[in-house]
């Protein structure tokens, strides 16, 4: 098969299957809890379960989030404008306002992540400040 459509359909699983439970069974009262835990958790926890899954070096679904990283860092020198900037393209990923081009042309398009913006701002600070991803 196509390594880019195994690609695709391993990103669409996974993102219906994280807006399923976010949106469904964590608002039950047997995943109260839970759900309370999971808005707690830290960005570099947070980024190691849910976006380093596609941002790895090996660059096989999304682009190294090192070379993303890079590229914020050229336009947007201080970590509350590259935290804004980040958080603005993970809201709404398209190619319009994508910095990094390389990833444009080599990757399809980010989906739409069902994150709360608490969840995508400690990503983004913790992607700000990590040495290496």
């Amino acid at each position: 098969m196509n390594l880019k459509f195994i690609s695709i359909v391993v990103v669409i699983s996974f993102t219906w299957f994280n807006g399923w439970f976010n949106n469904t069974h964590l608002k039950t009262n047997k995943y109260k809890d839970l759900a309370v835990s999971i808005d707690q958790v830290s960005g570099e926890i947070f980024y190691k379960n849910q976006c380093g899954f596609c941002h790895t070096k090996e660059e096989l679904i999304a682009p190294d989030m090192n070379k993303i990283k890079a590229k914020y860092l050229e336009k947007y020198k201080t970590k509350d404008a590259f935290v804004k900037a980040i958080t603005t393209f993970v809201k709404n990923p398209n190619k319009a306002n994508a910095i990094y081009k390389d990833g444009i042309d080599n990757f399809t398009d980010m989906p739409k992540m069902p994150f709360k913006d608490e969840q995508i701002k400690a990503v983004a600070e913790y992607i700000f400040s990590a040495n290496t991803l």
